[in-house]
């Protein structure tokens, strides 16, 4: 992963250094991700989908190619979080209880996204962008929280499942398609878009793990 990092490090730096109509942009949005397990043991496959919230901001260059192509690459900060809660669950042969679970998980973004601009009039642009993200997770974890009534009393029990620890079959490293739309009036912009990631984020026998979200976002062209 230092490898690709540095690679494209390399290349924004010999593409900005070659070209003075390089744009800076700050961004932010949001990013609702969506994991999609597939478990298939002979014949039957079960299929289960994972929601999260999510939350973004960065940064991209943007640098002209030739006429009204240009190329966006970036970097920016992802955080996914979740909860959920059983009520009243059963634990052992007490009846009361209550389970939650609470997921988190951070990451970089490498988008390296081409878009060709229409000028709809001097101060209004539309844009459309398609290329590939690099995405690679720096932290997952689910956090759980039991809680046991017996007579009117409480007993809390907390745990912490690390989603990369050593003994965890989760990658972190993704690559989505990633296309979408950009409007920007002056230096404000609007847009939104569609990852669809293409590795498989497991390493488990007879299953595949894919990652896709919608996102949309605010910035601004500095």
């Amino acid at each position: 992963m230092k490898k690709i990092f540095a690679m494209v490090a390399v290349a924004a730096g010999l593409l900005f250094a070659g070209n003075a109509n390089a744009q800076l942009g700050v961004n932010i949005g949001y990013a609702p991700q969506t994991y999609t397990s597939t478990v298939t043991s002979g014949s039957n496959t079960n299929t289960t989908t994972t929601n999260m919230s999510g939350f973004f901001a960065g940064v991209n260059y943007n640098l002209n190619l030739t006429g009204d192509l240009n190329v966006s690459l970036g970097a920016q900060f992802r955080y996914n979080t979740s909860k959920d809660t059983l009520v009243n669950a059963s634990v052992g042969t007490i009846v009361g209880g209550k389970s939650e679970n609470t997921y988190t998980q951070s990451l970089i973004d490498i988008p390296i996204l081409f878009n060709y601009g229409f000028n709809l009039n001097s101060a209004l642009k539309l844009s459309v962008f398609v290329g590939p993200t690099i995405s690679y997770a720096l932290a997952g974890n689910t956090h759980n929280t039991t809680t046991v009534t017996v007579l009117g009393s409480d007993n809390v029990t907390e745990s912490d499942s690390d989603w990369y620890g050593d003994n965890s079959n989760r990658k972190k490293l993704d690559v989505a398609a990633t296309i979408g739309l950009n409007v920007q009036y002056n230096q404000f912009r609007l847009f939104g878009g569609y990852n669809m990631g293409l590795l498989n984020l497991t390493s488990a026998d007879n299953t595949t793990l894919k990652a896709s979200n919608i996102f949309v976002g605010v910035g601004m062209a500095l």
